[in-house]
């Protein structure tokens, strides 16, 4: 995806990301290693149940805490240090915004799951990525609420910029042409149409079994929860649809291609 411009807020998400994403990798690893992750699952109930009762104060602090102990689990030399400089900048852009972003804080709440799982699976690609992944949706969503200059502006770039970060979420054209790219249902269709030579509806197939195919390959996650991170809520149907696109079974698919 193009930037149109690096703004501070971009700026400072994308450097939160690579951390964040590094410390996830190292954490699984600790795991693996026969690292406890019994305190990141403690917070991460203490989210829960902040996440019951609508409490967005004590859930602020316990994401943070949530982060930070993954950063500890890491347990990399300087990196606790470093974290704090990072998440200390991009403050202003998340506290004020935290309700008006996220009415329902079970959205939230759940995007952190495939982090938790990961990492107490030990399981460092998916960790990896499922930090990344989770910090540029976040940031896709306070660019959304303050109309941040480095989202794209083209309807199709914004609806591609969407889609790539809520690829777990059920999307659906209507809602990206009125909600996301400001243009009609219509409209927005035929873009799709023009730019990537197939419908919108082939594009969204296409980028889930793309990104399942990736994580059969690098990651040790069972085929059910990778069906739940494409946005497939059943799994038959994600494998119907993964073997009509790779010509064979997910499992099968991993053991040709596990590893590469």
């Amino acid at each position: 995806m193009k930037l149109d411009n690096l703004t501070p807020m971009r700026a400072v998400t994308d450097l939160r990301a690579t951390i964040d994403a590094f410390a996830a990798r190292y954490a699984a690893r600790r795991v693996q290693e026969g690292a406890d992750p019994e305190p990141l699952l403690n917070v991460f109930d203490q989210m829960h149940a902040a996440c019951d009762v609508g409490d967005y104060e004590c859930f602020d602090a316990a994401d943070s805490t949530l982060h930070t102990t993954i950063v500890d689990m890491a347990h990399v030399d300087g990196l606790h240090e470093t974290w704090l400089v990072v998440a200390a900048n991009m403050k202003p852009f998340h506290v004020e915004t935290l309700r008006a972003c996220w009415p329902d804080l079970r959205v939230l709440f759940e995007a952190h799951r495939p982090i938790v799982d990961a990492i107490c699976d030990g399981d460092s690609v998916a960790a990896e990525d499922a930090a990344r992944a989770h910090l540029n949706a976040v940031w896709y969503r306070l660019a959304e609420y303050t109309d941040d200059a480095s989202l794209p502006h083209d309807p199709v770039a914004r609806a591609s910029a969407y889609i790539a970060f809520h690829l777990a979420e059920p999307i659906r054209l209507e809602f990206l042409a009125r909600h996301v790219s400001g243009v009609s249902t219509g409209h927005l269709a035929r873009l799709f149409r023009e730019m990537h030579g197939m419908t919108f509806t082939d594009y969204l197939r296409e980028l889930r079994m793309q990104k399942a195919a990736d994580q059969l390959r690098q990651t040790n996650l069972p085929i059910q929860r990778i069906a739940a991170i494409v946005g497939y809520a059943d799994p038959s149907r994600f494998s119907q649809h993964f073997a009509g696109r790779f010509k064979m079974t997910p499992s099968a698919y991993r053991k040709r291609f596990a590893g590469q």
